[in-house]
């Protein structure tokens, strides 16, 4: 084609693409509920049999209503044989369930996975919790669904089949083939995932390339005409695509080969550039969001550098794809590691000759001969234990999270570099290099502070971090009741919602250590994620209320961490906080909680924990002067706190409320919220405004917060 005319076609589609979006966009914003509203709804949803995850007695899944609208469905299973209806489930199904809808919320915390825009990419804006018992049948298949549900059956069937495999056999084959990610995967795969290897051959499709070629040469040993034969597989890739789980990657190979076997059964000539460019424009029609997410970023964006790079030496070459991913990488995960370079350069052609064949032949004949299967999760497992031993060698560099327009300018800078002739490229490396140490130093050395609510649900965390990083702090780091499981649950990984919230910021932030960790009480949603801070950030101290170093319980926490500091406080002590309370040795319960306070950006800020109002009575009983300009108000605001001759004698210009949403407490009390209002004092709640920072410089500073549910409270 002429260049006037590719300009003109390019512009066509570009329109058309738009138009489509602003209407794709419209219809979704027409569908979603309130987010703070719940809205009960009786639903009929046609459920594929692969989509239904379990964890533990809970579930998820997404279901298609009659008028097209997909639901993003969870719940609680109530018996053994709900759930092995569920575990057992190979044929698209109706449901018909009760529940309560609403609109996805957008993720709560700065920089916290969100899952909202995840599902929105994808076309699904509201979620169902379903309150009923389960009523579903199998459904009959029309025209229209004969072909998809046949595959997610076959899909179902190989999922079961994967998570009946011993060991890191089932990481594998569940990754690689269903494309489902086991429960064990994070601790199984954590040395690749700090490596930058997951990214390399499991999210670039690099296996499903290997499958067809594997099956390429099978078809011409078996002198199959090669017309028969590619007629096949282009009739075989898009049940494929569903079958290995539909993922970028996936998508994007599966679409590259399709394009380049349609073009030559149909006497043409397709360059890969050009099938790249196809896939890319069907990965946007079924995922507008797709160049916004990390797989998908790295899937596309290193597949384009083997298309597009000159001929280079094979080292230039792997630095070459190095930088491609960098600026991707420190945007998602705000880390590198030294030895990725070399890493990548040893196993990634151990990928084809070990892992895939010792993957495949234990899948396939696990099942028949479990000795085997055995063997091949050992070689798996060892292979995972060499790459977990490599990334714990010293070299990961935690460089926090970039702007986005730097990150940008980096990949565009990578790109001219590339283009360029040996010795200009030579040169260009160290001012790119130099500029990375810049934005590091930058990132490790901010001139401001802040004082940070996260929003950690139904309990407390709070960061104090001063300009420079001269000091962090935490107050409490949040954590969830766990509550027993019946004896048929399924076992499930320990999560820790910190994992997503404080530390996922703080990394994001460059910061891997802590120097003080206040915990104000011994209660679970104050403490419980206590093992997720030691296991990802140096912690220099543990300070906690007197007495509260002698209870056993809580110290459970405290097994298979790094040894730390633990330090008693009670008032008069010097801490890095001032401490209001308590007064004495005692129980670390509520009526033994610390209250806090320190000074930052000009701004006076207590922090109460879940000290009751006897305890706020004893601090007032001191006759000390005491004035807040901030108060975070103790215990998630019920009315056992915030007494009103407290608030009256602090004298506070804003509150700030740390609760979960529909808790069951009822927290906030509207006793607490008037006592507020009657005093004139405007307040803030994680419930409402999410993650609340308070960013300083000198004596000023600002306020922000994530969502904006409800602005602060006007007096």
């Amino acid at each position: 084609m002429r260049h006037w005319q590719v300009v003109v076609l390019g512009l066509i589609l570009a329109l058309g693409f738009g138009g489509w979006l602003v209407s794709r966009q419209r219809r979704l914003t027409n569908r979603r509920l309130s987010v703070t509203q719940v809205t009960p709804q009786t639903v009929r949803l046609r459920v594929a049999p692969d989509s239904v995850s379990i964890r533990g007695t809970g579930y998820h899944l997404v279901g298609q209503r009659a008028d097209g609208e997909r639901l993003l469905v969870h719940g609680q299973l109530r018996s053994v044989a709900e759930l092995r209806t569920l575990q057992r489930l190979t044929v698209t199904t109706e449901w018909v369930v009760t529940g309560a809808a609403q609109g996805l919320l957008p993720a709560p915390n700065q920089h916290q996975f969100d899952a909202a825009r995840y599902w929105e990419h994808r076309g699904i804006v509201n979620t169902l919790r379903v309150t009923g018992p389960l009523h579903l049948r199998p459904v009959a298949s029309d025209a229209r669904h004969w072909w998809g549900d046949h595959w997610h059956g076959w899909r179902s069937r190989l999922i079961q089949r994967c998570q009946r495999l011993p060991g890191a056999l089932k990481v594998y084959a569940l990754g690689l083939f269903p494309g489902s990610r086991a429960t064990e995967a994070a601790q199984e795969l954590a040395g690749m995932q700090r490596l930058g290897l997951i990214h390399l051959f499991a999210i670039s499709g690099l296996h499903v390339a290997l499958l067809l070629t594997v099956l390429e040469w099978g078809a011409v040993h078996l002198h199959l005409s090669r017309e028969w034969w590619e007629w096949g597989l282009l009739l075989l890739l898009p049940g494929y695509a569903v079958l290995a789980g539909g993922g970028s990657g996936v998508l994007r190979a599966c679409w590259m080969r399709a394009v380049q076997l349609g073009a030559r059964r149909t006497g043409h000539s397709v360059d890969g550039l050009t099938a790249w460019s196809v896939a890319l424009g069907v990965g946007l029609w079924q995922n507008p969001g797709l160049l916004f997410e990390l797989g998908s970023q790295l899937s596309y964006g290193l597949s384009l550098g083997l298309i597009l790079l000159p001929p280079l030496s094979a080292g230039w070459r792997q630095l070459s794809l190095t930088l491609l991913s960098l600026p991707s990488l420190l945007t998602g995960i705000f880390q590198w590691h030294g030895l990725t370079i070399l890493a990548n350069a040893v196993v990634v052609p151990l990928f084809p000759l070990v892992v895939l064949p010792v993957t495949v032949v234990g899948t396939t004949v696990g099942p028949v001969f479990p000795g085997i299967a055995r063997a091949c999760a050992a070689v798996l497992g060892t292979f995972d234990a060499g790459l977990t031993g490599l990334a714990s060698l010293p070299g990961n560099v935690l460089f926090g999270r970039p702007a986005w327009w730097i990150a940008w300018a980096w990949l565009a800078g990578t790109w001219w570099l590339l283009s360029r002739p040996s010795r200009e490229r030579r040169r260009g490396v160290k001012w790119l290099v130099a500029s990375y140490v810049v934005v590091f130093g930058v990132i490790h050395l901010p001139l401001t502070g802040e004082v940070t609510y996260f929003d950690v649900g139904q309990g407390d965390s709070i960061l104090i971090r001063e300009p420079l990083n001269r000091r962090v702090t935490l107050i409490d780091v949040g954590g969830r009741l766990a509550f027993p499981q019946p004896h048929w649950a399924p076992p499930q990984a320990v999560q820790y919602g910190a994992t997503h919230t404080s530390i996922n910021y703080l990394k994001s932030l460059g910061i891997d250590h802590v120097d003080d960790v206040y915990l104000t009480h011994h209660d679970v949603d104050h403490i419980g994620d206590l093992p997720a801070i030691l296991q990802n950030l140096r912690v220099r101290r543990l300070l906690v209320p007197a007495g509260m170093e002698r209870e056993s319980g809580w110290q459970r926490l405290l097994r298979g961490a790094p040894r730390v500091t633990i330090q008693p406080l009670q008032v008069g002590m010097a801490a890095g906080l001032r401490v209001w309370h308590p007064f004495r040795p005692g129980v670390a319960d509520n009526g033994g909680s610390l209250a806090l306070q320190g000074r930052y950006g000009g701004l006076n800020f207590w922090f109460m924990g879940d000290l009751d109002q006897a305890g706020e009575r004893q601090i007032l009983a001191t006759g000390l002067p005491i004035h807040a300009d901030v108060l975070k108000v103790g215990h998630h605001g019920s009315k056992t706190a915030t007494a009103l001759a407290f608030v009256r004698q602090l004298r506070p210009r804003l509150a700030i409320i740390s609760a979960g949403r529909h808790n069951r407490y009822g927290h906030p009390d509207q006793e607490t919220l008037a006592t507020l209002r009657q005093q004139h004092v405007s307040y803030w709640s994680t419930q409402e405004n999410g993650m609340i920072r308070y960013t300083y410089w000198g004596q000023r500073g600002s306020w922000s917060t994530k969502l904006h549910l409800r602005e602060a409270s006007s007096t």
